[in-house]
């Protein structure tokens, strides 16, 4: 490991330091929404796809994953289905378009008539059966973790395996969760997550302990600590909290979970941190004041199904965490007819804009079916001196 991450600066319009400092008010008041339409690929082609979650190497490079994406070419054709990818978005200016620079011709350039491929790959012998098939999650986002003597930035993301039957509606059986390590080149557009294998296979977390990392996952300040948030397996939906440093992320003795008072070595110590969390993502900020103890901020959707955007913040990963329903906002779907009877997914995207300075902040959510995308949303939230 060669170098320390520096938080990154990623602002299109700044009009310099002069500026005073604001902060956002709390409890959160949303004063405007602007539609932004779709998470759009470069090629212009018909991509339905779902989740969307997004994060920011050190470089200013951004990377959405997203899960099943029914891949079409140009003239429209169904080329097959993607069930987890990532593409690429080196533009903050227009930050809900990304492309898909691993589908190339035979000269090098973009090919946008090829199926997305799998950012997660399967293992020789695991995969599809006759009447059932496997499924990856990746609803963690992708941690940087350091940048090696190549100049690769390096990083790791968790993700949730499920086994589902060949069946029109099935949400599978939720066998483990895993690690992949993530390897970036800018220079080269060369993208890779390689699946961890332990010695009693690829299976970090069992299905009877908590999905950690399978939720969301989040560099801690000072960068000594990675957090992950998962679901406990009793399907309450309550979220809990491991940590581990970023130097031992494939050692599971090196993990340490959060018991409500202190860190334990223990996993049945877990307690949990929030609860109905359906999905989210936990980000660090100085959106409520640089001077302010809140570093920490939320942003998801309960387990309810209804449709509504929860915005909470903390000093702490652990918290407590103050959680808020943001009130006036209007989530919709774009398509004729709703594919989903809710939306899901719901993620902030803070690398688009300083949300402290003017209070905006760009989320997502998932319409679903297979004609659904992801509808990106730019909320302004009321903020003071």
């Amino acid at each position: 490991m060669s170098s320390d991450l520096s938080p990154t600066s990623r602002d299109q319009n700044d009009l310099g330091s002069n500026n005073p400092e604001r902060r956002v008010v709390w409890p959160p008041k949303l004063i405007l929404q602007t539609p932004m339409g779709y998470l759009r690929d470069s090629s212009g082609n018909d991509l339905p796809r779902d989740i969307g979650r997004s994060s920011a190497f050190s470089d200013g490079t951004v990377v959405f994953q997203f899960g099943d994406t029914f891949c079409h070419s140009m003239n429209g054709q169904f080329t097959g289905l993607s069930p987890n990818n990532a593409s690429i978005c080196n533009d903050s200016a227009n930050p809900t378009v990304s492309s898909y620079f691993s589908i190339q011709d035979s000269i090098g350039g973009r090919n946008s008539e090829q199926q997305v491929p799998a950012l997660l790959k399967f293992f020789p012998g695991e995969g599809d059966s006759e009447t059932h098939f496997l499924k990856f999650w990746c609803f963690s986002g992708i941690v940087e973790t350091h940048i090696d003597e190549r100049g690769n930035r390096c990083g790791v993301c968790y993700y949730e395996v499920r086994e589902l039957k060949r069946e029109p509606i099935d949400d599978g059986v939720y066998l483990y969760t895993g690690i992949a390590l993530v390897t970036w080149n800018r220079e080269h557009l060369f993208l890779e997550a390689r699946r961890e294998m332990f010695p009693q296979g690829p299976q970090l977390f069992l299905a009877d302990e908590p999905r950690f990392g399978a939720f969301c996952a989040v560099m801690g300040n000072e960068s000594r600590y990675i957090y992950l948030y998962g679901h406990t397996p009793d399907n309450s939906k309550s979220v809990v909290l491991a940590r581990v440093s970023p130097q031992s992320t494939i050692h599971k003795e090196s993990y340490e979970y959060w018991s409500g008072s202190s860190w334990s070595s223990r996993v049945s110590d877990s307690k949990p941190v929030f609860t109905t969390m359906q999905h989210g993502q936990i980000f660090r900020t100085d959106m409520f004041g640089r001077d302010s103890p809140w570093k920490y901020a939320f942003i998801g959707c309960n387990s309810w199904g209804d449709s509504k955007a929860q915005f909470g913040r903390a000093m702490q990963p652990q918290g407590p965490w103050d959680i808020h329903e943001v009130k006036g906002l209007r989530t919709y779907s774009m398509q004729q007819y709703d594919p989903s009877p809710f939306s899901y997914c719901f993620y902030p995207h803070p690398w688009a804009f300083k949300t402290e300075r003017d209070g905006d902040l760009i989320i997502t959510w998932s319409e679903g079916g297979m004609r659904g995308g992801v509808i990106a949303e730019l909320l302004r939230f009321e903020t003071t001196e």
